[in-house]
């Protein structure tokens, strides 16, 4: 975002260079004196951009304060391809706040889907009725834990999958009793027995 004009040629490029719809995601900014999210939105729909994603904060601001809604908001007035806002969304509300205080076309999940999977089951039930489905038991959690690693033996092999779910079991257990100390154990998982007793001793602490 320091150079939108290159940044703008870069999507150009690959507009040109491929058949698939071409999105981009932005900051609010690079840091607080330099808020280009909306200049550079319409770069990029100029250029032929489908849709832009917007995470409410500047690259200096990392995840530490309140994301801004009001850049994202400026940037659906700004123009007319989809809107995709991002930033603070962990729960079914933090979604229904989005949408009624930027306008956006569609919300964007990153942190808050991790080891919480089920928050997309969630939004949708709640943006339907209202509904507040309760977070699952540790036990449930568990299942879904080992049901996520699994599936990434399957599609990732077990090199890779094992290395990230050493992350992703971290994320499933945080804020369970004794997270701390069963994190330290989420680094030494290696195969599916470590998989198993992990899961087996988070449930018995409880």
């Amino acid at each position: 975002m320091k150079n939108p004009k290159l940044a703008a040629e870069l999507v150009k490029t690959v507009v040109n260079a491929v058949s698939v719809p071409v999105t981009v995601k932005m900051r609010a900014g690079w840091d607080e004196s330099s808020k280009n999210a909306v200049e550079l939105s319409k770069m990029c729909e100029h250029e032929g951009a489908a849709a832009i994603t917007v995470h409410g904060r500047t690259r200096a601001q990392m995840y530490a304060p309140p994301v801004d809604l009001d850049i994202i908001k400026a940037v659906k007035n700004a123009v007319k391809i989809p809107v995709i806002a991002n930033g603070d969304v962990i729960s079914p509300a933090d979604v229904k706040r989005m949408y009624k205080q930027t306008g956006c076309d569609h919300v964007s999940i990153g942190r808050g889907a991790c080891g919480r999977p089920w928050i997309f089951s969630h939004i949708n039930v709640f943006m339907k009725d209202g509904t507040i489905l309760e977070e699952p038991s540790v036990e449930e959690r568990m299942e879904i834990l080992k049901k996520h690693i699994k599936l990434m033996l399957l599609y990732k092999g077990e090199h890779i999958a094992f290395r990230e779910a050493r992350k992703h079991a971290a994320w499933y257990i945080k804020g369970i009793k004794g997270a701390a100390a069963f994190r330290r154990d989420c680094a030494g998982i290696s195969s599916l027995v470590d998989l198993e007793n992990l899961c087996e001793r988070v449930v018995d602490g409880m």
